[in-house]
């Protein structure tokens, strides 16, 4: 059961809402942009409690304040300052363990940058946090992928944005987390179902001729954490923009470019390599590790 409280303000894709009473024992609370400030309402679930309260302040920027109880004694309160789009603070028990952890959600603002959570787990008597982000667009979502209770949690290879199209044409692969002891993990290749459902996805919008080189790349990456490289590898030469000019250039540390890949396939080799999909010998890396391709701060 997941409960939520929550501001948002209409942008972009992000929807804005009406209000909900918060007597609803299941209470959710959704603002527009001109919705007032608020203060201490509460959401519980097992013997977690938690008391929110909003302020918006189009001078010094919105604030969102929360304090965490557990068996109805105040532990920690926190305030989250960069919540200008979104802020939100919902319960879900992450690793079904009966006890429901806090998820606070806050958005800074732009185009689609940034989102962050913080987790906060009842651990050996007190509270502790982890965190994801800040990340592009909504960060990921928590989602029980395997239907066995545990929430794991979505999020992308940051890495792929603006690699070869623009953020909108980018379709990175998928990075799958999960949460133990208070800490989460990178365990995305236990879950070949869901990378194979996200390789067909951009397979389909190749085949249909939309965005080619930046669906390709992430399908390419797909196919190896599915261990199907030399097949993606191929679908790819079949199928890439090959515009005389488009440029693939070579950048140094600082940002500079130092040159350019002839072509699509030798700038994409480069990249996988780059980002750990490769190793050195062109060759797919055995124990893939994704836990350092995305800014999540975990």
């Amino acid at each position: 059961m997941r409960y939520l409280i929550s501001t948002l303000f209409s942008v972009g894709a992000i929807a804005t809402m009406g209000w909900f009473s918060p007597a609803i024992a299941q209470s959710e609370i959704n603002m527009s942009y001109d919705s007032p400030s608020f203060q201490n309402r509460e959401i519980t679930a097992d013997n977690v409690k938690v008391s929110v309260s909003y302020d918006k302040n189009e001078n010094t920027g919105n604030e969102l304040r929360y304090t965490l109880y557990y068996n109805n004694q105040e532990q920690l309160t926190a305030v989250e300052d960069d919540a200008f789009m979104i802020g939100n603070v919902s319960f879900d028990d992450l690793d079904n363990n009966g006890t429901s952890e806090v998820i606070v959600q806050t958005y800074s603002g732009g185009a689609h940058c940034c989102t962050a959570y913080k987790v906060y787990t009842w651990q050996d008597g007190e509270f502790v946090m982890a965190q994801l982000g800040p990340a592009d667009g909504s960060g990921g979502e928590f989602k029980d992928i395997d239907s066995d209770g545990n929430s794991e949690f979505i999020t992308f290879d940051q890495n792929f944005f603006y690699a070869f199209s623009s953020y909108a044409g980018s379709f990175p692969p998928s990075i799958i987390l999960t949460f133990r002891d208070g800490n989460f993990e990178e365990v995305t290749q236990q879950y070949p179902q869901y990378i194979r459902s996200q390789a067909w996805r951009k397979y389909l919008r190749v085949r249909d001729n939309q965005y080619s080189n930046g669906v390709l790349a992430g399908y390419v990456a797909d196919k190896i954490l599915l261990g199907e490289f030399e097949e993606g590898w191929n679908f790819m030469l079949a199928h890439y923009d090959r515009d005389p000019d488009m440029q693939y250039n070579i950048y140094d540390d600082d940002g500079e470019v130092i040159g350019r890949h002839p072509d699509f396939p030798s700038a994409l080799r480069a990249f996988l390599i780059d980002t750990g999909y490769l190793n050195r010998n062109n060759q797919p890396r055995r124990n893939l590790s994704l836990r350092d391709n995305t800014s999540l701060g975990f």
